[in-house]
């Protein structure tokens, strides 16, 4: 089980932890679990239900994925120690791993001239295709 914590640095104690068995972030939409369910916008914040954040961060260790529309994945990025998401950009420690282009909605690593649709955001020594039941598939 992984937890984000949603917060902004410097403005008090207000947060929210979700819990999830893992998170995708499809374009700037945050979900949960296999089924996709929605947790968060990101808009130059992340919106939640009722409140908004400038971070989402990750309490536990994270192993990263990056994803395209047909279902075919990267290898495994990770494990991180720590994950997080802050101004459009996923940030594994002070390690810029991708960033999120406002027009397309994909996710950009660094020098990469192809976007991906999706970064997978999975607990350590899980394998991809145990958690999304999807088939093993080009990866």
């Amino acid at each position: 089980m992984l937890r984000l914590r949603f917060y902004t640095p410097g403005e008090g104690a207000a947060e929210s932890i979700e819990p999830g068995p893992f998170f995708r972030l499809i374009g700037a939409m945050l979900c949960r679990g296999p089924g996709n369910e929605p947790v968060a916008t990101y808009f130059k914040r992340w919106r939640l239900t009722d409140a908004e954040f400038a971070r989402a961060e990750s309490l536990e260790a994270v192993v990263i994925y990056f994803e395209n529309n047909a279902g075919l994945a990267s290898s495994a990025f990770g494990p991180f120690d720590t994950f997080h998401v802050s101004e459009g950009v996923a940030w594994t420690g002070s390690r810029a791993l991708a960033r999120l282009d406002d027009k397309s909605l994909l996710w950009y690593p660094p020098n990469a001239h192809d976007g991906w649709a999706s970064l997978l955001i999975a607990p350590p020594g899980k394998s991809r295709f145990d958690l999304t039941g999807r088939p093993a598939r080009g990866s």
